[in-house]
């Protein structure tokens, strides 16, 4: 997202600050003529919005909804205010057309859509963390419990549409496609279910989604219906564990291939490159 910019100097430290007021949200001008034509922007922009909950709500609820200019003193801001003096803008904040498409996933190996949304058509400005002047920009956002989020989003609505279907494809179709084996990762989601939470000793999302496909894939962990609703260990899985003797290795947050753990590693090799996946 754009800085502000530089905080212009005024004429006295104590004057005010003009508000920009969107709906809930305040961006903070030195200049009232910045905030003004922020306002009618959102206005015209949210034209037909803005008519719908007065006819749904009432006027007050649509006067809310509506952009206007507020002000307040820079020490309330300064300490009040988001961020503070430095989210000061000293100019109207550049707005572009944006085009948006979005699903969300539930499964570790295998896949369900569970929503969708779009093809959106917005106007967006800088201060949104959505905001972009590219022609396409892709975020895959892995959640627990197996979900992941897809959003394709920018100016080019032919690239977003071409970018989004070949998102959707990669995680509907191919799982594993991409993923690379991290022993350490797929020992530590065992031991984990050994002792009733395979996120114990996960600490971001991105790679335990890979260590449990990899732990699925080896055969030594099964995905239950829904998918990604419950993960256990299958009968493989759990004599892999007993042999191994992952519950008695200390501090499995801490593994790096710790050597009483190799034999261990090399099986998981040996069993992820048999694996009838598609990589």
């Amino acid at each position: 997202m754009t800085t502000p910019g530089t905080p212009q100097p005024a004429g006295s430290t104590d004057a005010d600050l003009y508000l920009a007021v969107l709906d809930s949200r305040k961006i903070a001008f030195f200049d009232p003529a910045h905030a003004q034509a922020l306002a009618e922007q959102w206005n015209s922009v949210h034209t037909d919005g803005i008519a719908r909950i007065r006819a749904e709500a009432g006027t007050e609820a649509a006067q809310r909804a509506a952009g206007r200019v507020e002000s307040c003193s820079r020490d309330h801001w300064r300490r009040h205010g988001p961020g503070g003096m430095a989210a000061v803008w000293t100019r109207v904040p550049a707005s572009a057309q944006q085009h948006a498409l979005w699903a969300s996933f539930t499964g570790f190996a295998h896949r369900h859509t569970t929503a969708s949304g779009g093809p959106l058509h917005r106007t967006v400005w800088e201060f949104q963390s959505w905001f972009t002047t590219l022609p396409v920009v892709k975020r895959v956002e892995f959640r627990p419990r197996g979900g992941i989020n897809v959003q394709v989003e920018g100016t080019d609505e032919e690239a977003v549409d071409e970018a989004f279907t070949e998102a959707l494809t990669h995680v509907m179709a191919n799982p594993n496609t991409g993923d690379h084996l991290h022993p350490d990762d797929v020992l530590q989601v065992l031991r984990g279910l050994a002792e009733g939470d395979p996120r114990l000793y996960a600490p971001w999302e991105e790679g335990f989604h890979t260590a449990v496909r990899a732990a699925i894939a080896c055969g030594l962990v099964d995905e239950s219906a829904p998918p990604g609703a419950r993960l256990r260990l299958t009968s493989a899985g759990a004599s892999f564990t007993e042999q191994h003797g992952l519950l008695q290795v200390p501090d499995p947050a801490q593994w790096d291939a710790p050597p009483e753990l190799a034999a261990a590693a090399d099986e998981l090799a040996t069993r992820y490159s048999a694996a009838p996946q598609q990589r």
